[in-house]
């Protein structure tokens, strides 16, 4: 893929000096702190600290960042069995950001080495890197502002791209890079006014219809409020600008749809619709409208480049997936133009009372009847790490009595006829992300699963 890269660049280059003119086309386009239900819910480390002041640095432009090979002539590289580790905000928090800020580039590159070896050490072929976890962005972009885990603040500027080097980094290392985003939760309302009115979302939170009708507030965090579809396009602007700009191999969404059945987070929105005729049920026109961001996500994902995917996370729960969160998983598992697979966040035991990891992938591979979609089973070493599930009833002392309950898992998932690969959250559950220490918890769990994983395939 490197080669094709290389070659690709000095064709463009060869165009360019024959043709003065020639120029890269650039597309555009006009809490709870968790909305899972208590037995879903992972606890990842966090340890964001806003460090000293540091003196002023050349900002990084958003539009100047990378000169990426147009899409069209880079197919994405994804592989038949996915082996996807999840990369959070919080796994890189420590790589991205030093004691004065963001951390001089080649500080990051050898950090981020070491995280993306340990990746390959560990036998996966797939990294899910956050993006986007509060309506802002994790590189310089001219849609969504700076996010404070990289820079320090929400007023401050990147002063490299660090996402450009985690795709290339990747990519040299045969690595498959999904973008991931998270759909509609924002930053809390004390930090969205740290945010230069030059990004529409502070533009709206200035305006007083706008910021009461398109950002909801709900226990502090500010809300994307998708039922309105000027704000459904600040998402999918935010998706072109990621895939034109890097080489992604896809697009990755997660659980952050709906975070309250309270009728008055949309109220608004709901009453015009109603008055334009509308007939749905407010839990309907909900689900309508996550869907419409699906498919045009879905649509600008596949229009971006040969072979890209995209795919979603949805809680393990199914119940809550369809009555709180509002995601209509059943249709996008059955229909044409939604989703390329759907990766359940399976986090339980295999003993759990309730949701027991078999009954709980059967739901999932149930629903899909598009053969199309793959499932890609989600699980978490973060119970394996803790020792206790409180939610899981008789088996709540199950990841203390046994270190083989990932491998059990994993196993069980070959097995599934609709299977195509697994992804595990996350990376701090491995390794310290900055010292690269092994995290002692969880270490005989796995060494139990992952030499297994080396081997492990759905087809």
């Amino acid at each position: 893929m490197k080669n094709k890269l290389i070659a690709a660049a000095l064709l463009l280059a060869v165009c360019a000096a024959l043709c003065a003119c020639a120029q890269p086309a650039s597309v555009t386009t006009d809490e709870p702190e968790t909305s899972a239900t208590p037995e879903e819910t992972e606890t990842v480390t966090e340890t964001p600290t806003e460090p000293p002041a540091e003196p002023p640095t050349e900002a990084v432009t958003a539009t100047a960042v990378t000169e990426e090979i147009p899409a069209e002539e880079n197919e994405a590289l994804n592989y038949t069995d996915m082996k996807a580790m999840w990369l959070s905000q919080f796994d890189l928090n420590g790589v991205y950001t030093g004691t004065r800020g963001q951390r001089a580039e080649d500080d990051f590159r050898e950090k981020l080495s070491v995280v993306l070896d340990n990746v390959i050490k560990n036998h996966y072929n797939t990294i899910i890197v956050q993006c986007r976890p509060y309506a802002d962005s994790m590189y310089p972009s001219d849609i969504c502002p700076p996010c404070y885990l990289v820079t320090g603040k929400y007023s401050k500027e990147f002063t490299y791209d660090p996402f450009a080097i985690i795709v290339e980094e990747a990519h040299k290392r045969d690595l498959s890079v999904q973008a991931w985003i998270n759909p509609m939760r924002a930053m809390q309302e004390s930090e969205i006014r740290q945010v230069s009115d030059k990004y529409r979302i502070r533009q709206w939170y200035d305006d007083a219809e706008k910021k009461r009708e398109y950002l909801p507030v709900v226990s502090g965090r500010v809300y994307l409020n998708i039922g309105y579809e000027e704000v459904r396009r600040l998402i999918i602007d935010g998706a072109v600008e990621l895939l034109e700009r890097y080489g992604v191999d896809g697009l990755h969404m997660d659980d952050y749809f709906y975070p309250t059945t309270d009728t008055s987070f949309d109220a608004g929105a709901y009453r015009a619709y109603k008055k334009d005729g509308g007939k749905l049920a407010l839990a309907e026109f909900r689900k309508d409208a996550l869907s419409k961001l699906v498919a045009e996500l879905y649509r600008v994902t596949k229009e971006s480049g040969k072979g890209r995917i995209y795919g979603i996370s949805p809680a393990g729960n199914i119940n809550t997936v369809r009555n709180s969160h509002y995601a209509d998983v059943d249709k996008w598992c059955r229909e044409e133009g939604y989703i390329d697979y759907v990766c359940p966040q399976v986090y339980f035991g295999l003993e759990h009372q309730n949701y027991g990891f078999k009954k709980v992938c059967n739901t999932w591979s149930g629903i899909i009847k598009n053969e199309n979609v793959k499932l890609i089973i989600g699980m978490s070493l973060g119970k394996a790490r803790s020792g206790y599930d409180q939610y899981a009833g008789s088996g709540k002392n199950e990841w203390a009595e046994h270190k083989d309950v990932l491998l059990r898992c994993l196993q069980y998932t070959e097995t599934l006829g609709k299977c195509k690969g697994v992804a595990y959250f996350c990376y701090q559950y491995f390794y310290d992300p900055v010292s690269g220490a092994e995290e002692t918890a969880t270490k005989k769990e796995r060494e139990n699963f992952v030499p297994y994983l080396e081997k492990a395939t759905w087809n």
